[in-house]
């Protein structure tokens, strides 16, 4: 079997990277096949980072050139999303695969869609775009170009349904991804930091742009933070852990920080920077508070226990879009969304976005999840709730989310190419 596999962002890759080991795991099952037999029998090409190369993927265009987010970044990105494009069009031309599954990045994967489709290919939808909270009209996209809608979050199934699309709820793919069973005093040790050092976690994005807007700005309201703790009475700098995807360009964002380090004063007395990369969940485990961009690490964050809060900034063009044209009115961070919201009622995760986010709003936020027991208490026992709302699909099927996925493309290409 012959699969493209589209996957453009950070998190898409490595959620791309379990699909796939678990395709090959759940063919060698149904085949009665070993695994080196399987990894020939489905030859996988497209677009991925470096966790889905890692897994066997033919990578023909690498994810890390089309990383964008907003509407100013994404016409920035246009030459390299329209190669990427022409690219893979090419190549399903070429090597005529039996299915193709696409994972997030919306506006890329309805062009690309659309292009298969042209050609017969069946295309699933694997975590696929929030229409249930803003522009609802892409509802009948999905219904004229994809063949299967597979869901990471326990509401889509039934709203899909609703709307007459093909969706199965599968659970989420973090469940696969994190190291569950890792206590917090293990992840300290891995990362030399004793029980005693307060350690914040610094997550400002991946995509040049969002470190653009975020990185100082986070280093700054550590910086903030740190120095009321100082006044307070706590002794020490602060632990600051800044974990970066695969993706992102260390060398560069080491730089910027080293710069932004030189450029205050007795630095060395308040903060002690560690920068990394892709140890993230271990640095969640690690920290005992975090200021976190919006995207998939704050579900990461709810699901390892790290109390933190949300924030995010972008271009004036893609805030005023957002703010007049769109009018979501709900959360925007996804732990907020997966545990649970009423209209009215207060998020459980705090969310700090666009002009409200300043290195005085976020340093302040992140003293009180320093010091607030009661606040502490609140978000743990919710994060609680949320991993049961998340492990929930598996307990039932006895199967992981990717796994499940897995069964269910496969179960697919049965009933349709028998």
């Amino acid at each position: 079997m012959k699969v493209l596999i589209s996957a453009a962002e950070t998190s898409s890759d490595a959620h791309g990277a379990e699909l796939l080991k678990a395709l090959r795991s759940e063919w060698t099952l149904r085949r009665g096949v070993t695994e080196e037999v399987a990894a020939r029998e489905i030859d996988a090409f497209g677009i991925g980072g470096p966790r889905l190369r890692q897994a066997g993927l033919r990578v023909l265009v690498d994810a890390r050139d089309l990383l964008a987010m907003g509407f100013l970044e994404i016409i920035g990105h246009l030459p390299k999303i329209l190669r990427a494009l022409r690219v893979v069009d090419a190549a399903s031309r070429r090597e005529k695969p039996d299915l193709a599954i696409v994972i997030d990045y919306p506006d890329f994967h309805f062009r690309l869609a659309r292009r298969l489709r042209a050609q017969g290919i069946p295309v699933i939808y694997f975590i696929p775009p929030k229409v249930w909270a803003w522009r609802k009209g892409r509802i009948r996209i999905l219904k004229e170009l994809f063949s299967k809608i597979l869901c990471i979050l326990p509401f889509e199934e039934e709203f899909y349904r609703q709307e007459n699309v093909p969706a199965t709820y599968v659970g989420n793919p973090l469940v696969d991804e994190l190291p569950v069973d890792l206590s917090r005093e293990d992840a300290r040790g891995r990362l030399n930091i004793s029980l005693s050092e307060k350690v914040l976690l610094l997550m400002p994005g991946s995509r040049a742009s969002e470190l653009k807007r975020h990185l100082e700005l986070f280093l700054e309201g550590a910086l903030n933070c740190a120095d009321s703790l100082a006044q307070s009475g706590v002794r020490g700098p602060l632990k600051v852990l800044i974990p970066f995807a695969g993706t992102a360009n260390l060398p560069e964002v080491t730089a910027r920080i080293t710069a932004w380090s030189a450029s205050q004063k007795d630095l060395e007395k308040l903060l002690s920077i560690r920068v990394s990369q892709n140890d993230s969940a271990v640095c969640m485990l690690a920290a005992d508070a975090g200021l976190i961009k919006s995207g998939t690490s704050t579900l990461e964050a709810g699901f390892l226990g790290c109390p933190h809060c949300i924030i995010y900034k972008t271009n004036w063009i893609t805030a005023w879009i957002f703010k007049f044209l769109i009018r979501y009115q709900g959360p925007v961070g996804l732990v907020n969304l997966v545990y649970g919201w009423t209209p009215g009622k207060p998020y459980l995760v705090q969310e700090i976005l666009l002009e409200a986010a300043t290195a005085r709003s976020l340093g302040a936020e992140a003293l009180q999840l320093f010091s607030d027991e009661k606040l502490r208490l609140k978000l743990l026992t919710g994060f609680e709730k949320l991993r049961k709302i998340l492990l929930a699909p598996q307990l039932t099927s006895g199967k992981g989310p990717s796994r499940q996925a897995a069964r269910e493309i496969l179960e697919f290409m049965e009933r349709t190419h028998p």
